[in-house]
């Protein structure tokens, strides 16, 4: 068997198995933006392809157009009461800047920590990989079923992560019942169908990968000295899958997010009140940058914090799950 039948079988799973039919969950259809962050040129002529300018685009020139109607009312109608002095507002822009801090920080961790946590299974996955290539002995079958099972659970797990429903049609998994027909591999095809009726689906492959590993033990197929090598690795599937889980489930606290966004559009609303007299229509700009700068790092915050979603920002999970697809085709041959 082709050591690319491992990276195929991960494929299937992210392209077209398990899922309704008809919908394709594949990275490509929210690529990653690559950039060089060397190259500013680059960076800055691509502006108008920023997710933020153009989801604010039209709100900025609604504020645009706010701010000059508050200054066409203070020079040319009669003067109007201001709200806060220059002063005030300072303070409440320190006031709001501290929160933007905390705010985007906080989304950041959550990012990084999900990218730390996929990163943690790429090397559980290798690792893995690894020992049962030097403890089992040789034969194809059973090299075959693990590298598929250790492959398979990444791409489970992204599609777990990214709220995909399961699908209970047996037409979805005709092709991989009948490439396991093919190579003679039907332990692949009852994995195909106790994932398919699983209402949680890693743990389900995880059960099995475990099973399927304390089988071989009792068989005399892996020392029983494996159990205290691999049973760690075996754990570390399952705290990956809940330190990914608690994110994905525990959103940012509605309140907070909330006034953060009311503080933003209240501060935006009375700026131009504070800045007409003085500063006139240049205030406009003024205004227009202030609504920009401070609901722009909002909604940044607001799209990282959720790193298993399907926003361009966020993590490239089936492209991970692929490239652990790929290793571990190469750490466990089925030919030996």
């Amino acid at each position: 068997m082709p050591l690319s039948s491992v990276a195929s079988f991960a494929r299937q799973i992210t392209e077209r198995q398990y899922i309704p039919a008809g919908r394709c969950i594949h990275d490509k259809d929210n690529p990653v933006i690559r950039y060089n962050p060397q190259s500013w040129t680059k960076v800055l002529l691509g502006f108008a392809q920023s997710p933020v300018f153009r989801t604010l685009f039209l709100d900025v020139v609604g504020v645009a157009i706010y701010a000059a109607l508050v200054v066409w009312l203070e020079r040319d109608v009669g003067k109007i009461p201001q709200p806060f002095g220059l002063p005030v507002l300072s303070l409440l822009g320190i006031i709001l800047g501290l929160l933007l801090v905390f705010r985007t920080n906080t989304a950041y961790d959550r990012w990084w920590e999900g990218r730390r946590l996929w990163g943690q299974l790429v090397n559980n996955s290798r690792a893995l990989s690894r020992q049962l290539h030097a403890m089992l002995p040789p034969g194809r079958e059973r090299r075959s079923l693990y590298a598929k099972l250790i492959a398979g659970f990444a791409a489970t797990l992204a599609q777990h992560l990214r709220a995909f429903p399961p699908s209970h049609k047996a037409r979805d998994l005709d092709p991989v019942d009948r490439a396991a027909e093919t190579q003679g591999e039907l332990a692949i095809a009852k994995v195909a169908e106790l994932l398919a009726n699983a209402p949680h689906r890693p743990n389900r492959l995880l059960s099995h990968l475990t099973q399927e590993f304390h089988s071989d033990v009792r068989a005399g197929n892996l020392p029983h000295e494996s159990v205290i090598a691999l049973q760690p690795l075996l754990t570390a599937f399952d705290d990956v899958t809940g330190a990914c889980e608690r994110i994905s489930r525990t959103p940012i606290p509605f309140g907070y997010s909330s006034y953060i966004k009311q503080f933003i559009v209240l501060f935006t609303l009375v700026v131009p009140f504070a800045m007409a007299k003085d500063y006139g229509y240049g205030t406009v700009v003024a205004a227009m940058f202030l609504f920009f700068s401070t609901m722009g790092l909002e909604l940044l915050a607001t799209e990282i914090e959720e790193p298993f979603g399907s926003d361009r920002n966020d993590l490239p999970l089936f492209e991970i799950a692929k490239r652990i697809g790929d290793d571990v085709a190469d750490l466990l041959p089925s030919e030996r």
